[in-house]
């Protein structure tokens, strides 16, 4: 099993994961096509190359996404699943 098929299975465990961290999820985001940008505070941009976006804070200082926010990425995914 391939690095990304690891992080797409860990981010949609049930229940879901309270270790999966920020960077994991900017993998994650990148391998899926979206690019992030932020504008030099905690909360980040994701854009899907469809023009599909979402903000996100970044966690500080665990660096731990919250249950809310790897909703939030699971959604952004299956929403652009099948647009590429």
């Amino acid at each position: 099993m391939s690095r990304k098929e690891k992080l797409y299975n860990k981010l949609h465990k049930v229940p879901p994961p309270t270790d999966f961290t920020w960077e994991e999820l900017v993998t994650l985001m990148r391998q899926h096509n979206f690019s992030e940008s932020c504008d030099g505070s905690s909360h980040y941009v994701f854009e899907h190359i469809t023009g599909y976006r979402f903000t996100m804070s970044k966690t500080h200082p665990s660096g731990l996404l919250k249950i809310y926010q790897v909703k939030r990425a699971r959604e952004a995914i299956a929403a652009c699943k099948d647009r590429v």
